[in-house]
């Protein structure tokens, strides 16, 4: 947990003494530089820290990243968890996850901008106008000598009072999980580790004695093996315990009064912070997806390539769409009254977000047959009064849905679609036609026409290409015969369909009859020249609506 250099350092003990802690929280100032361990940033400047949080069944496990660029003095830091003390499990790692992910909104807008480029492209006479390239823990040093091994020892009536469960010595770190009965237990440990700091000068410790609370006191005796700097070793404080609800020890930062510190948690998944009224307006929460992360991966450690890998047991579930929370606070410390707490489930609207971030084509189709659907009903009722009469909006929607095979699609489907009353006394001479076998024919042909004769124009100039392959010296291939086939695909279709179209001479006088009294000789239906003004009505009201749809959409995702 981001527990800052300034949360978790909140032992940075020496606060007590007003003179030494301007120096303690921004003695150098806080400096901001990519971070090699996170999806974005790191603070450097007097100490450099970054939290990772990963909840599974009860289970939190937090990597606190630790950096110091300068130190001449030991240094400690302490946080609480909430958890018996026989239950926290304590290491030091050197390896921290890696998390490369996207803002699952600003991933999503980005679909959504293409999206927006191939809708309008449905209806073909818009492209040359579309752009296809864009539209739009707390370091502090002790004073004294460096503190002595430390041990469970100390003052034999205090010994009772506090108890350490668990100690360990690793890469130049001591850290022990520790339990106080009383506060004064408490600070009397602190002395016995060299901190001389009187009973009552941190309050908030206060706060959790006596409480389902233990501390974890994390000491550095070596200030030469903790260093930010890129390709050196840096350290982790990995801590494991059991918690309902996913924990972060905010209260203790509250130490630093007017201070701004910023503060970072990235927790695996996507959750729900419960942020309280006083940080409400400083904290941001961003919600990414990583495609695929690495369990192992390469970085340059002192400009020889080497391989890293995440720290054992922190995650063990899928490598692939990993979803991860981001939360920034940057409050005045003061504003720190308690504890953060956050459920370990997605709010919905992340769902909706997530959608379109990770499924473009298939929001792009939905919003391409919305967007159709929603014009035909529209441009139906402005165009086809006897539709609007009778009420046929399923009609008009299957219209619109021809759409998803472009503008052309609409156009056709508009031919033979039924937009005026039959006249009764013209049916036993459509019936006679069709008797005729004319129905199939001429329905079929004025379907193939216009999909046929552009495309045979193509496969004209690819069939001549194949057979120069395959009279020249080069060598035909089977994928070259596959070409050659469907080159002559579209011809076949076209010659086909001028022949099935074809009247035979006894038959005309039928055809004029038909024609005389207002009827398709094409698709036996009365003929509707408002035909010709519902496609272009059309393309304009699904302009309308598609672009309507995308910019609500890009508003509330």
């Amino acid at each position: 947990m981001n527990t800052q250099p300034k949360t978790l350092i909140f032992l940075s003990i020496l606060l007590m003494l007003s003179s030494i802690v301007p120096k303690l929280v921004l003695a150098d100032g806080m400096i901001i530089k990519p971070d090699p361990y996170s999806d974005r940033w790191d603070y450097v400047g007097e100490s450099n820290q970054q939290a990772f949080i990963n909840y599974e069944k009860g289970l939190e496990k937090m990597i606190l990243s630790i950096g110091i660029e300068e130190a001449d003095k030991d240094a400690i830091w302490l946080f609480p968890v909430p958890s018996e003390p026989d239950r926290v499990v304590i290491d030091v790692v050197t390896e921290f996850p890696r998390l490369n992910g996207e803002n699952i909104t600003k991933k999503a807008k980005s679909n959504l901008l293409e999206v927006k480029k191939v809708l309008p492209a449905t209806q073909i006479y818009t492209i040359p106008f579309i752009d296809w390239w864009g539209m739009g823990t707390y370091e502090v040093s002790v004073g004294g000598d460096a503190p002595p091994p430390l041990s469970a020892g100390g003052r034999p009536s205090i010994e009772t009072d506090v108890i350490v469960y668990e100690h360990i010595e690793k890469e130049g770190i001591i850290t022990e999980v520790i339990t106080a009965k009383t506060a004064g237990a408490l600070y009397q440990y602190f002395q016995d580790k060299n901190l001389k700091i009187k009973e009552g000068t941190i309050p908030v410790l206060d706060y959790y004695i006596g409480k389902e609370f233990t501390f974890v006191a994390s000491w550095i005796s070596q200030t030469d093996v903790i260093t930010p700097n890129f390709g050196s070793k840096q350290r982790g404080i990995f801590v494991t315990f059991p918690t309902q609800k996913i924990y972060y020890p905010l209260f203790p930062t509250s130490v630093y009064g007017s201070e701004s510190i910023p503060i970072s948690i990235r927790i695996i998944g996507h959750v729900s912070p419960k942020i309280f009224k006083d940080i409400e307006s400083y904290t941001k929460i961003e919600y990414f997806i990583d495609d695929y992360i690495k369990p192992e991966y390469y970085v340059f450690i002192d400009d020889i390539l080497g391989l890293a890998e995440w720290p054992e047991n922190f995650y063990n579930g899928s490598s692939e769409n990993v979803k991860y929370t981001k939360i920034e606070i940057e409050a005045p410390s003061k504003f720190f009254t308690e504890d953060l707490w956050i459920m370990p489930r997605s709010p919905i609207g992340t769902y909706y977000s997530l959608f379109f971030a990770q499924h473009p084509w298939v929001s792009g189709t939905l919003l391409l047959i919305l967007s159709s659907v929603i014009a035909g009903i529209i441009a139906g009722w402005i165009v086809f009064k006897d539709l609007r009469m009778k009420n046929c909006i399923l009609k008009l929607a299957l219209v619109g849905l021809s759409n998803c095979l472009s503008v052309m699609g609409v156009a056709i489907t508009t031919i033979f679609i039924r937009t005026k009353e039959k006249d009764k006394n013209i049916e036993p001479l459509i019936n006679k036609i069709k008797e005729k076998g004319y129905s199939w024919r001429r329905k079929t042909a004025i379907f193939l026409l216009p999909i046929a004769a552009p495309l045979s124009i193509i496969g004209l100039l690819s069939f001549i290409s194949q057979l120069q392959l395959l009279f020249g010296p080069f060598n035909f291939y089977f994928e070259d015969t596959v070409i050659l086939l469907l080159s002559i695909t579209p011809i076949a279709a076209l010659i086909f369909a001028l022949l099935i179209k074809k009247i035979k001479i006894e038959d005309r006088p039928l055809f004029a009859q038909l024609k005389s009294a207002g009827y398709s000789s094409w698709t036996f239906n009365p003929k509707d020249r408002l035909k010709f003004a519902f496609v272009p009505i059309f393309s304009v009201v699904f302009l309308i609506i598609s672009w309507l749809i995308l910019k609500l959409i890009e508003i509330t995702v």
